[in-house]
């Protein structure tokens, strides 16, 4: 045997070579394993910020929150992970921002909120010591709340009832008074319809064709003119349209979540998209428009306003033949006065899907799917007014989409996500 024998330089380096790739694969196992650790790590803790912060969500409708209030949930499972809510308004709609954070890790969301419940009713009418009459090819489905002299057939221009039932669902007793609104969707009504209102934020010039978004969580942009025309635009998100005198949208603009405040606010015909629209006299929406969840239009007149309206039969809010708005329809006034005009009026073959409010008179031809709470009907035929008559119209509970939310009112505060925003 041979013990003195060289070995050739080419295979040391061989094997140099070899014991290298394994040292390289072995450290790049290595490497692997720890980074698979790490993103399971933060995959975990990522899963843990999303849970933690809809728990948050869930917690704070239980509490007790202000307009600007930020409210910090408590860790119950001591995850570490600290859980801020805060809350603020967008027109009418309640907007509740969620921030859960762990170190350097963090998790936020933010959404329209508003009150969801399991049995929508029909109708409530008020109290005003007289029956309602239903006349035509009227309907109600659903839970009705009525004067004490509850409901009875009625004729009009030769139509009379001819359904065997006045009410499908049950029937109670209603008060002399509206159900009210919460204090803090009264206050916002009140803040943005009134004269005054000026709008606080970042002011852009708006242009033919401008293309703008703007998250909700930064400065508020405005676009401000005496009268504003909404024509080949795209806006979307924290974005106020405020006018002095008039804003017209037309069917080429495309809107999404944007704030709309002007005196009169006219809606063309066949526009598609959804926003909410704040006058102090009159919103108008055109034959064939597909106003989107959750739309909202609303009207608050004060005392001036009132009196000049009330000078003729035009509505203040108008929805037309063939027209669909998805969300909330609400006219109030403080007027004592009984002039006889119908406030809100939905025409034939109109739609709302969601809830419609008016404290003065509504004229219903078309069909709500959802539920109506009202001062009382009016019927306007061939020159003659037909006092607390729904002809022809159509309110059914039983179609509201389950998932739906909407006014917060005294009592029914806000507990279900309407839209997460951006």
């Amino acid at each position: 045997m041979i013990w003195n024998q060289k070995i050739k330089a080419g295979a040391l380096q061989f094997v140099l070579f070899i014991g290298a790739i394994i040292a390289v694969l072995l450290m790049s196992f290595v490497l692997i394993s720890h980074t698979h650790i790490l993103f399971k790590k933060k995959t975990d803790v990522t899963i843990s910020l999303v849970r933690t912060a809809d728990q948050g969500l869930v917690y704070s409708f239980m509490q007790s929150m202000k307009n600007g209030d930020m409210l910090q949930a408590p860790d119950e499972d001591e995850t570490g992970i600290t859980t801020t809510i805060q809350k603020k308004y967008w027109g009418l709609l309640e907007i509740r921002s969620v921030l859960a954070k762990k170190g350097k890790l963090e998790f936020e969301k933010t959404g329209f909120v508003g009150h969801g419940q399991s049995e929508v009713s029909a109708l409530y009418l008020k109290e005003n010591q007289r029956p309602m009459v239903i006349a035509g090819d009227a309907k109600i489905t659903g839970t009705v709340q009525l004067p004490e002299r509850g409901i009875k057939m009625g004729n009009i221009q030769g139509y009379g009832y001819r359904r065997p039932h006045l009410v499908y669902g049950k029937q109670r007793r209603s008060s002399s008074t509206l159900p009210k609104l919460d204090q803090e969707v009264q206050q916002q009504l009140e803040r943005i319809s009134n004269p005054d209102f000026e709008p606080q934020g970042e002011e852009v010039d708006l242009k033919l064709g401008m293309v703008l978004k703007n998250s909700f969580k930064e400065e508020t942009q405005i676009i401000k003119g005496f009268t504003v025309n909404l024509e080949k635009v795209t806006l979307s998100g924290n974005i106020m349209i405020w006018a002095s005198r008039k804003i017209t949208v037309h069917s080429s603009a495309k809107l999404h979540d944007v704030l709309l405040v002007a005196p009169h606010i006219e809606i063309k015909e066949g526009i598609r998209g959804n926003f909410q629209a704040v006058a102090s006299e009159r919103i108008g929406v055109g034959k064939g428009a597909n106003l989107e969840y959750p739309t909202v239009l609303a009207v608050h007149q004060s005392k001036n306003t009132g009196k000049e309206m009330g000078s003729s039969r035009i509505p203040n809010i108008l929805v037309e033949y063939g027209a669909s708005v998805a969300g909330i329809v609400l006219y109030e006034d403080k007027e004592e006065s009984k002039d006889i005009r119908p406030h809100i009026k939905i025409e034939e073959n109109a739609l709302v899907i969601g809830e419609v409010y008016c404290s003065r008179n509504l004229e219903l031809k078309g069909s709500i799917y959802g539920s109506a709470t009202t001062d009382a009907f009016i019927a306007l035929e061939n020159g003659n007014a037909y006092q607390n008559h729904l002809f022809n119209g159509k309110i059914d509970a039983m179609m509201l989409p389950s998932g739906y939310g909407g006014l917060c009112y005294e009592d029914k505060p806000a507990n279900t996500v309407l839209k997460w925003l951006y």
